[in-house]
């Protein structure tokens, strides 16, 4: 009997925020560990304007990727409030 490979898995979606105020979502950039990813997360909201940390449990066994938790906003991120 095998056991569960579900893993937790880090990342961070960069926002770029143009000069008119307008965002735009970036391509998830994934990081080995939390503090990584949160670390980045902090890096992309001062060059780009925001960004979100997350993660997220992973199965490469049965192909699931499970629903993503975020663990940090940025930026234009951290101001928005959630409605």
């Amino acid at each position: 009997h095998r056991a569960m490979s579900t893993f937790n898995k880090f990342g961070v979606i960069p926002v770029f925020r143009g000069l008119d105020g307008t965002l735009a979502v970036q391509k998830e950039i994934a990081f080995p560990s939390e503090e990584d990813a949160k670390r980045a997360g902090q890096v992309f909201a001062e060059v780009l304007g925001g960004a979100v940390a997350f993660r997220r449990m992973n199965d490469p066994e049965t192909g699931t990727i499970g629903n993503g938790f975020i663990i940090g906003r940025y930026g234009v991120m951290a101001e928005k409030t959630a409605s």
